[in-house]
């Protein structure tokens, strides 16, 4: 009994816990009213260092594993019918990103993810919202692309 509570204490001091550095994540939108948006950026950087974190790994800006991502592209489609007074809106936004996997400051991997998020409203009233981004729409597009980015770079 003593061995095996000693050789539990030896593999947890033993074992290693994975590591990574979320490098640069830089808006390369070119058109649109995001284009160059450091927000943007700043939150697709702390929604994927959510995500590495979700899975296991941790945090470390010193690592030699580096993730990097380029924001390509983002935009909401808009769908409206409108008869008489009932009023259907079907909004999906889009973001896509390439995502590039460094180990000892060599390039491994890059893959291109897209996260996508649908938001479907109908009513018997038309209220014109101003063409606004609905905030959570745009964290759930951009979380999904962050776990695909992070399933294809196979971390």
């Amino acid at each position: 009994m003593r061995w095996i509570i000693a050789l539990t204490c030896l593999v947890g001091f033993l074992a290693n816990s994975q590591e990574i550095n979320i490098g640069k994540v830089e808006n390369k939108i070119i058109l649109g009213n995001l284009a160059g948006n450091r927000d943007l950026a700043f939150g697709v950087k702390n929604i994927l260092e959510e995500v590495v974190q979700d899975i296991g790994y941790d945090l470390n800006p010193s690592s030699t594993q580096e993730l990097t991502v380029d924001i390509l592209f983002f935009d909401v489609q808009k769908n409206n019918i409108q008869l008489a007074i009932y009023g259907k809106q079907v909004e999906v936004y889009q973001i896509i990103a390439r995502g590039t996997l460094y180990k000892n400051g060599k390039r491994k991997k890059t893959v291109s993810a897209k996260g996508t998020a649908k938001s479907i409203s109908t009513s018997t009233l038309v209220i014109d919202e101003g063409g606004k981004f609905s905030q959570a729409n745009v964290s759930t597009a951009i979380k999904k692309l962050c776990e695909q980015l992070i399933t294809k770079l196979k971390i």
